[in-house]
């Protein structure tokens, strides 16, 4: 809470202070030793000075009262319906209000000291020259001490939390360049000079003016004018001082990595004010930015790792990454690399380093690491060199790819053992069918050579010799190319699966669907038949079931497959570990699917799988 008279009465009682010990004592003995005043009139001329600096001051004094003091009083309030931006131009623009009042005193002091002189006593007109004069010597220099020292003497208002927090748009921001008010200001303290020591040497050279002990009131001129300046110069540099001190420990604090650094009061309408705005807008980006990474490291799925490249010192790591490793935070944080032996090997580390060393980046670098439990896990890592602070470190990014591996390879062993399977039907199904089919061709080929008419009984056994062969060809064709029939939608590809099913197996399995879908992608396709056949298989074999219901539908561009059995339904223990489910969720995976593995509310088990296609819609038909 800012004191509002308090900050009133320091800023009259310096202001006067200046005025009343300084400016208007040089402007008193300027006026009488240029106008010769002596006796009564010298007398007459320090009660009229005296009168008139008391009024002005008591002006001053009302005047900062009116227009000052409701600025104050307006940031104490502190309601949420002022605008500080508003109030904050207001406040900045303010000192020159206080110096356009001292330029108004001013004024009002020559005018009431020349009235008051000219009313009592007759003065010549040499003797009025020095009180006119005064005004062009003394109005400047008070305009700018006036300026310069409210200027400082507000600085605690601009440091207010109320008031420091608030940015102002260049645009609205009107500032006072520092070469227009350096120019002002040495333009001002010439003028004292210029004016009172030409007067004098003007009078004592062609007027004919003799002006006694000339040097010595030459030289008080000087020091009484020397004083003046020296106050401006002060105040004027207070606010300048505090401003570039302010942003340089900020600039400082955000260079040593500290963005928690309280914004700059903005305490001059000049490029300083710019400058501290600009600092402010900076630290609040850059803990915006901070946040934004902060967010994107702690929530990230993947493990990330910041560590110093000097001497391997882990710097932080995310939830993903202890998830992965199974350290607890304090067994990383401020650890070596070496120290936690993260790596089994220094090769490991030290190959992702040297790869480092000659490019600054690994992407999919594949190396394993033991985590906490002793355990050895295939892990992805992509890192590069940042510089934090005059550190270089290199942040990295860990996926654990164990299990996509395994899956991997536990697809391409499906692959391998299906066409293993298929190559022994061809060879001990299909191939001696074949042969069989052959040899009674043979035969009815020799009774043809030798004229006699073979029998409709063995046309026919070789006919249905080769009925059998084509349903066997494609039975092992769907096994090679399962998604063939997926060209007449993707309705036709599990109700030939569901038909097989209930012919191999003698269950009831059903297909429902409301429209015929058709999928483009193949590979689609041939994860969705695979899914949808383990699932089924799954029932069979692990929940004995004997009837399984497909569902198939789509809803705009969603596409739901669901596969309910009634039987025994997965044990609690075993959800999801198995291989088979694991496969299941990885096939989803490469697809883009959601896939949804639980036991039914009934009975049996429910597998829902779910995903987006902007494939084509055939007519509708019913199933």
């Amino acid at each position: 809470m800012i004191s509002v008279n308090g900050l009133v009465a320091r800023l009259t009682l310096r202001l006067e202070s200046y005025m009343n010990l300084i400016v208007v004592p040089l402007a008193v003995y300027y006026t009488a030793i240029a106008g010769g005043y002596r006796g009564q009139k010298l007398k007459l001329l320090i009660l009229a000075s005296a009168i008139a600096a008391v009024l002005s001051a008591l002006f001053g004094l009302l005047m900062r009262i009116y227009k000052l003091k409701p600025l104050i009083e307006a940031v104490n309030a502190g309601q949420e319906t002022v605008d500080y931006a508003a109030l904050k131009l207001k406040i900045l623009f303010y000192p020159q209000v206080d110096s356009f009042i001292m330029g108004m005193r001013w004024l009002f002091i020559v005018i009431f000291t020349y009235a008051m002189l000219w009313f009592l006593v007759p003065i010549s007109w040499l003797e009025r020259l020095p009180i006119v004069l005064t005004l062009f010597v003394c109005a400047p220099i008070g305009g700018i001490i006036a300026f310069c020292t409210t200027e400082h003497l507000l600085e605690p208002v601009f440091m207010d939390e109320r008031i420091r927090m608030v940015s102002i748009s260049l645009p609205r921001y009107v500032r006072l360049k520092v070469s227009f008010r350096t120019t002002v200001d040495i333009l001002c303290f010439l003028v004292i000079p210029f004016v009172t020591l030409g007067h004098l040497l003007l009078l004592s050279n062609h007027v004919g003016q003799h002006v006694p002990n000339l040097s010595i009131h030459v030289t008080i001129l000087l020091l009484l004018s020397l004083s003046a300046i020296l106050i401006a110069l002060h105040e004027s540099n207070a606010n300048i001082r505090s401003g570039l001190k302010l942003t340089v420990n900020n600039l400082e604090e955000l260079e040593r990595g500290n963005l928690d650094v309280n914004p700059i009061p903005v305490l001059t309408k000049g490029e300083i004010g710019i400058i501290s705005q600009s600092v402010n807008v900076l630290a609040k980006s850059l803990r915006g930015s901070r946040e934004m990474f902060v967010k994107a490291f702690r929530s990230s799925p993947v493990g990330i790792v910041i560590w110093r490249i000097a001497d391997g010192r882990i710097l932080d790591v995310n939830e993903s990454f202890l998830k992965i490793s199974g350290f607890p935070r304090d067994a990383l944080v401020d650890k070596s690399m070496r120290e936690v032996e993260l790596f089994p090997t220094p090769d490991g580390y030290a190959r992702m380093t040297d790869i480092l060393a000659g490019s600054e980046e690994v992407r999919g670098f594949e190396t394993e690491i033991r985590t906490h439990a002793q355990e050895l896990r295939l892990v992805a890592v992509s890192s590069e060199v940042v510089m934090l602070g005059d550190d270089p470190c290199i942040i990295a990014t860990i996926e654990d790819v164990t299990e996509k591996r395994t899956l991997e390879r536990e697809i391409m062993t499906i692959g391998e053992l299906e066409r293993l399977k298929i190559g022994q039907d061809l060879h001990d199904d299909l191939g001696p069918h074949l042969i069989g089919i052959e040899m009674l061709t043979g035969l009815l080929n020799q009774k043809l050579e030798k004229g006699i008419m073979p029998s409709l009984s063995e046309a026919e056994k070789i006919r249905s010799l080769i009925d059998e062969a084509i349903g066997k060809t494609r039975r092992l064709s769907r096994g090679l190319c399962p998604v063939f029939l997926a060209d007449q939608g993707l309705e036709s590809l599990l109700q030939e699966m569901a038909s097989n099913i209930q012919e191999v197996y003698s269950i009831t399995c059903i297909l429902h669907y409301q429209e015929s879908i058709l999928v483009d992608d193949i590979n689609v396709c041939t994860h969705i038949y695979y899914i949808v056949n383990e699932a089924i298989h799954n029932a069979i074999r692990h929940g004995h079931a004997d009837r399984i219901i497909i569902g198939l539908s789509r809803h705009d561009e969603h596409i739901t497959v669901v596969i309910a059995d009634n039987g025994v339904g997965i044990p609690k223990d075993d959800a999801p570990q198995g291989m088979g489910l694991k496969i299941m969720k990885f096939r989803a995976r490469m697809i883009g699917a959601d896939i949804n593995i639980q036991n039914n509310l009934g009975q049996g088990a429910l597998v829902m799988l779910s995903f987006m296609q902007a494939g084509k819609r055939l007519a509708q038909t019913g199933g």
